[in-house]
Formats: C-alpha cells, sequence, structure tokens
C-alpha cells in the first residue's frame, strides 16, 4: 500500500516538473519573438513613411523590453 503512494506522490511530483519546464522553455522563444516583432513593425513602419532608421530603433527597443517584461512575469510566477 505505501509503495503504491510513494510511487504516485513521485509521478505526480514528475508531472509537475515537466509542466514547469514546458512553461519556463516558452519564455525564450516569447522574448526572441517580442523582439523580432518590434523589429518587423518598425522595419515596415519606416519603409511605409519613409522616416528612415528612427521607427525600426525605437520598435526594437519596445520589443526588447516587451521581452524582458515578459521573462520577469514568468519567472516571477514560477520561482515563488
Amino acid at each position: 500500500m505505501d509503495d503504491r503512494r510513494a510511487e504516485r506522490s513521485r509521478s505526480g511530483s514528475m508531472a509537475e516538473t515537466f509542466r514547469t519546464i514546458g512553461a519556463l522553455s516558452t519564455v525564450g522563444i516569447s522574448f526572441v519573438l517580442a523582439i523580432v516583432m518590434g523589429f518587423a513593425c518598425g522595419y515596415y513602419l519606416d519603409r511605409w513613411l519613409g522616416t528612415g532608421p528612427w521607427l525600426l530603433f525605437l520598435f526594437t527597443l519596445f520589443g526588447l523590453v516587451a521581452g524582458i517584461l515578459n521573462v520577469y512575469r514568468t519567472a516571477g510566477r514560477f520561482l515563488k
């Protein structure tokens, strides 16, 4: 009886570990994606408006800040 309980608790903790790893693995993807999206928006707005590299720099910076905020929020959620 105790062996079954120990096995269930180990498999439960293992499932929780994999769930946490899966959630944290999205952090890197969301960080890079935020920067790429900011870069792309700035690039196409610069081409459309003819403003040079200024919107590219601005939106890349916005993407960087958004990526850092995503990492901070996700890490704060899982590292409590």
